[in-house]
């Protein structure tokens, strides 16, 4: 097995991280910085930006996580505008963390509810939208000065364009595999929603019908003592997906 198979493999969605043991923030720092260098753009471009909340930010994390209540009794969260349904929320949130354990048995009002608690990772990664980051270098090249800087950076093309989901994607998958290589582990999260009855400043960009995030990305250490979901789709076979020509 190869030493980038080997990382890969470790790899794996988590729903817990300790709260206790925090990775260094230098640690966190080679390992985007690493991405970065390393991680390929199309024509050097940057529309995205990626927004890290560390330890500091643990209360506000944990109104994100209250935002990731998902199955069907989640709707009802989602679409309220009423005070006291967040509330509610928040108590089962509470009591959701008390109980989600292999060994004790969930109390019936959990029984269609499920957060996503590897938001409160130590360390949170949001994956945003941006216009297009214009380098000096960029603006003395030869191919840019031929028409292309003004519609390649032109703000509206730059809006319009899905590019920055590929670029953020790729990203992330690197940034994991390099906080593998370190001993951590790393979770994706793209269930959430914005409400401004629950208090969390992170999730702004992720406004109804405008929505600049692409997905979350939490890093840590796993909880070994909680129990975590687990995926049971089976994938399709490589040939399903993969077509020689």
């Amino acid at each position: 097995m190869t030493i980038l198979e080997e990382i890969l493999k470790k790899r794996s969605n988590i729903t817990f991280f300790k709260q206790d043991k925090v990775p260094e923030k230098k640690i966190i720092e080679d390992i985007l910085e690493k991405t970065h260098n390393l991680m390929p753009h199309k024509n050097n471009l940057y529309n995205y930006e990626i927004e890290v909340y560390g330890p500091e930010h643990f209360d506000e994390k944990r109104f994100v996580a209250m935002s990731t209540v998902c199955s069907t009794e989640g709707k009802r969260f989602r679409r309220s505008n009423n005070p006291k349904d967040f509330e509610e929320l928040e108590d089962l949130y509470d009591l959701w963390l008390e109980t989600h354990n292999k060994k004790i048995n969930r109390p019936e009002k959990l029984k269609n509810i499920h957060f996503n608690d590897q938001v409160r990772a130590p360390y949170l990664l949001v994956y945003t939208k941006k216009e297009n980051i214009i380098t000096d270098k960029q603006k003395e090249s030869d191919y840019f000065k031929k028409g292309r800087l003004d519609e390649i950076f032109n703000v509206e093309n730059s809006r319009k364009s899905d590019m920055w989901l590929i670029q953020a994607g790729m990203h992330s998958i690197l940034t994991t595999a390099f906080a593998v290589e370190k001993g951590l582990d790393a979770s994706f999260c793209k269930c959430y929603f914005y409400n401004t009855h629950i208090h969390s400043n992170i999730l702004r960009k992720a406004v109804k019908k405008s929505n600049n995030i692409a997905f979350l990305l939490g890093i840590g250490f796993k909880d070994e003592t909680k129990h975590h979901y687990k995926t049971y789709v089976s994938k399709p076979s490589v040939n399903e997906v993969v077509k020689w020509q």
